[in-house]
């Protein structure tokens, strides 16, 4: 047992909320097609690179999959004659570039395996579905009563994270739902923790908590039991979408979003603030508030997934809060959440962005917090302090990366002004020259003119004593001489081709 453990221990486990960047570095004609070389990052917390070779018609099938989602997506068209010229070739890069930027851009399909699969084969190839169902029927085996109808796909955004019909032999009337989750980069409990705690879970009371009707934990994951609610998480009744649908085609891009009243906004906004404090309270670790997560019942929000914070799974806002080194702790992540759900709820759509400059007008929204019902959970006090523990390591690993976060931005930040700074440069050299440039032209043109004056007081010379040519209307030049200019009115000219007299010498 303790070589699987080892095993277990040395496994990379991915956290796939890290951003993929995507570069098409070059091209190549291979048996009479074209394959584009992409060169494939985990930015910036990892050094990790890799090359994939890709023809158009790879890209062609991830478009037709992406297409459930409903998001429009430019893909560069097909061409039936003059595919192999170089210009086009080059010009088709440039927009399978755009069409891969947009992908990995973009919060929901930058989380499809469709996505995921295309740029990571060697992580992302794997039949999951098939691995899971073989883990929930182990981790069931000894569970008497309870056996999986069939799998719900794909209705969630984690890739490592599956759905399950189950029944209750027991209880035959009652619909449940599993789910399966393998563990993430911040699962720091040792085996024999993470079982004490995960059974602690299905004692969890709480008015505005969803129950746990069974918990269970293996060295690879955890499957967590609840009964199913039929109309969804609040993000399904914002968007009008069906629970069972795809998580692409439900958020994707979806027709219709209903934000809520202000009366229902304050009242569920309370209700789960205090979901919150007592999971705070309790020294449960959670940082996973969005709208997937909350159920709504007879007025009364129930919060989802209370055990990933243990399982040691992201966050799904963590490439938000990320890029804020004041959000390092689990209660700060949770505020900030609330506020994304906030404003989820009073607007009807998603806030995408980290922050938001100015929020449009709506009302104040007033918050009781004052709980009624009886709330309860109690954590084994063999395994507090290492519950608090991995508290501290998840919050470590957030600080250490949100420090790489900022040295990105510095060197981005350098690398625009050095950029920039050698622009400067350019200019700065290019004004010189052309100033240069003048100064040398100026000095050829002075030259030039001293020159011409010189031959224009030669050629004046030569008028003076022999006459001005028939039709010339230039008057002599008296540059040099000492005599006295007749007084106004001035003579008549002479006629043509007779030589005018010069004043008399005083």
């Amino acid at each position: 047992m303790a070589i699987f453990e080892r095993q277990a221990a040395q496994k990379v486990i991915l956290d796939e909320t890290e951003p993929i960047k995507c570069t098409i570095e070059n091209w190549q004609n291979v048996n009479g097609h074209t394959e584009f070389t992409i060169k494939v990052e985990r930015t910036p917390f990892s050094d990790q690179t890799w090359k994939i070779n890709r023809r158009y018609n790879d890209f062609c099938k991830l478009h037709n999959m992406l297409q459930v989602s409903g998001i429009p997506l430019d893909l560069p068209p097909k061409k039936l004659f003059g595919n192999m010229d170089p210009q086009f070739i080059s010009e088709r890069q440039q927009g399978l570039q755009k069409y891969l930027d947009n992908i990995f851009m973009n919060p929901i399909l930058v989380s499809s395996l469709p996505a995921r699969s295309f740029v990571d084969p060697a992580n992302y190839s794997q039949p999951f579905g098939e691995l899971a169902l073989q883990h929930v029927s182990l981790a069931l085996r000894s569970e008497v009563g309870w056996e999986v109808i069939s799998p719900v796909a794909d209705i969630g955004w984690r890739l490592r994270k599956h759905y399950y019909q189950l029944k209750n032999r027991s209880i035959p009337k009652e619909e449940y739902i599993a789910s399966w989750t393998d563990y993430g980069p911040d699962k720091y409990l040792e085996v024999k923790d993470m079982h004490n705690i995960i059974k602690s879970l299905k004692q969890l009371q709480h008015p505005f908590i969803h129950s746990i009707e069974l918990c269970l934990s293996t060295d690879i994951g955890a499957l967590v039991v609840r009964t199913l609610n039929k109309n969804g998480t609040l993000r399904d009744l914002l968007c009008g979408a069906k629970p069972r649908q795809s998580f692409l085609k439900k958020y994707g891009n979806p027709k219709g979003h209903k934000a809520l009243t202000i009366d229902n906004v304050s009242h569920y906004g309370r209700q789960i603030l205090e979901a919150l404090k007592f999971i705070h309270d309790k020294g449960l670790p959670y940082g996973h508030l969005h709208s997937g997560n909350i159920l709504i019942e007879n007025n009364r929000i129930k919060l989802l997934d209370v055990e990933n914070g243990i399982l040691g799974v992201p966050s799904f806002y963590r490439p938000y809060f990320m890029q804020h080194r004041k959000i390092n702790n689990l209660e700060a992540i949770d505020v900030y959440c609330f506020g994304h759900v906030l404003y989820e709820m009073m607007f009807g759509t998603p806030l995408h962005e980290s922050i938001i400059d100015s929020v449009p007008d709506c009302p104040i929204i007033e918050l009781n917090l004052l709980a009624s019902d009886k709330a309860h959970f109690k954590i084994p006090s063999s395994i507090k302090e290492q519950l608090k523990s991995a508290i501290a390591k998840t919050e470590g690993r957030l600080k250490e990366e949100q420090k790489l976060v900022r040295n990105q931005k510095k060197l981005v930040k350098i690398q625009e002004m050095m950029s920039s700074e050698e622009e400067k440069k350019k200019q700065r050299q290019r004004l010189k020259q052309a100033r240069q440039l003048d100064k040398e032209q100026q000095k050829q043109v002075k030259s030039n003119n001293e020159k011409l004056g010189t031959n224009e007081e030669r050629s004046d010379s030569v008028i003076s004593s022999t006459g001005t040519s028939v039709g010339t209307a230039t008057p002599p030049s008296v540059s040099g001489s000492n005599n006295v200019p007749s007084p106004p009115p001035p003579p008549p000219p002479p006629p043509l081709g007779l030589v005018p007299q010069l004043p008399p010498i005083a």
